[in-house]
């Protein structure tokens, strides 16, 4: 779910190692419009086009394996990418959301909750105010909430939310949101610390995931995508044990914005017991 908020970069054929780096672009600046004054008989003032990137480093290698044995395979096993390579796959997919989410943990905390959430409300609206004056684009912007949160967001009488459509968005995405509020897509997620929540805008957070190549030696491969994740599926037989060998896996890396060497795109919240 929060791998669908994050910038990504995802590609299916990669031929690259664990540590490489790549930068991700998050934004094209122009500058401010200049004013032409024709009276001056001065040419107008032709600007450079300035990208802003981020660089993530794949430093990860997720991976999820498993065996089929002879006998399950030929009793058990009635569709293969339903029982076997799918499951195999979230289970990648929950790696990449935890990459993500940890670096929205690691962010230092600028807002604090009350611990009843009376003040929920408030606090997004100065969330929203401080995103405002850091010149972050109002489209875009996501509320990330862990349980506690969300529970305070659903048990206020004074419910606030707004439906909203996320016609195109994954399916893990489109079940999970819960609405909008002030201008933020709700999301609940179990990967923040309890008592927490994240308002950022996508760009916040540069996510990459990259399929690695299908190795000559491989019996079966290719390189997939689920919600969105670069994978590589690779199926083989190994005689030794009489069985069949199942890998998904994934070259991942998350990374934080930041402008100026300061975090602006996102701010953390939490109440005042949370680490």
């Amino acid at each position: 779910m929060l791998g669908a908020t994050a910038w990504r970069d995802a590609e299916s054929s990669f031929s690259g190692k664990q540590g490489d780096v790549v930068t991700v672009r998050t934004d094209t600046v122009v500058g401010e419009a200049r004013t032409f004054n024709r009276s001056a008989n001065q040419p107008i003032v032709v600007d450079d086009v300035k990208e802003v990137g981020v660089d993530v480093r794949l430093n990860t290698y997720l991976y999820k394996g498993i065996n089929l044995p002879d006998e399950q395979l030929t009793l058990n096993v009635r569709d293969f990418t339903t029982q076997i390579a799918t499951p195999q796959a979230k289970s990648v997919a929950r790696g990449v959301e935890s990459l993500l989410a940890a670096q929205m943990n690691a962010l230092t905390s600028s807002i604090t909750l009350k611990a009843d959430g009376t003040d929920v409300h408030t606090m997004l609206i100065e969330a929203r105010k401080r995103l405002n004056k850091a010149g972050v684009p109002v489209e875009d912007r996501f509320f990330a909430v862990s349980a506690e949160v969300e529970a305070m967001i659903l048990n206020d009488p004074r419910n606030k939310l707004i439906p909203v459509d996320v016609s195109g968005s994954p399916a893990a995405l489109r079940d999970a949101i819960i609405g909008k509020l002030y201008g933020f897509v709700v999301v609940p997620t179990n990967y923040l610390a309890d008592g927490s929540a994240v308002a950022y805008h996508r760009t916040a957070f540069p996510l990459v995931t990259r399929a690695l190549d299908v190795p000559a030696g491989a019996t079966f491969g290719d390189s997939v995508t689920y919600n969105g994740f670069a994978l590589r599926l690779i199926r083989d037989y190994d005689p030794g044990f009489q069985q069949d060998r199942s890998v998904v896996s994934t070259l991942a890396g998350a990374e934080t914005t930041k402008d100026d060497n300061v975090v602006k795109r996102a701010l953390r919240l939490t109440t005042a017991a949370t680490p």
